[in-house]
């Protein structure tokens, strides 16, 4: 069997995110759990594994990878910043996060549905 890697990284202050990684999230195990029933048939596995980062490493917060790739990447997607309100009351200072364009819209948060378009060019890559 064949394993597609799923890496989603945020940044933590002790247990606590901020909205926009909470939500991403969410997201994040909903497509594992969807990737997971969808490629069983092809005999590939998604893992899932979740990535603490320390507070200085904002600017690599709220990321997702597919077997070493970005969903950016595997989309085209651009990547931007932007004032995270969150972030600023969790770590004490004005913080931006980052955010992603893809297709004319910005995406602070990643939905579900460009999770699993990424997840799915990453499998087709695997065979």
């Amino acid at each position: 069997m064949k394993t597609l890697d799923m890496l989603w990284q945020r940044v933590t202050l002790g247990a606590e995110t901020c909205v926009r990684c909470g939500d991403t999230g969410e997201s994040v195990r909903r497509a594992a759990e969807d990737l997971r029933r969808e490629l069983a048939g092809q005999d590939i596995a998604v893992v899932l594994t979740e990535k603490a980062l320390p507070p200085f490493a904002v600017a690599e917060s709220n990321r997702v990878f597919f077997n070493g790739e970005s969903v950016e990447d595997l989309l085209g997607a651009q990547v931007g910043m932007n004032h995270c309100q969150s972030c600023c009351e969790m770590l004490g200072e004005q913080t931006d996060c980052r955010t992603l364009t893809l297709e004319g819209r910005e995406y602070e948060a990643l939905p579900e549905e460009l999770l699993l378009r990424a997840g799915r060019i990453a499998a087709g890559k695997m065979k």
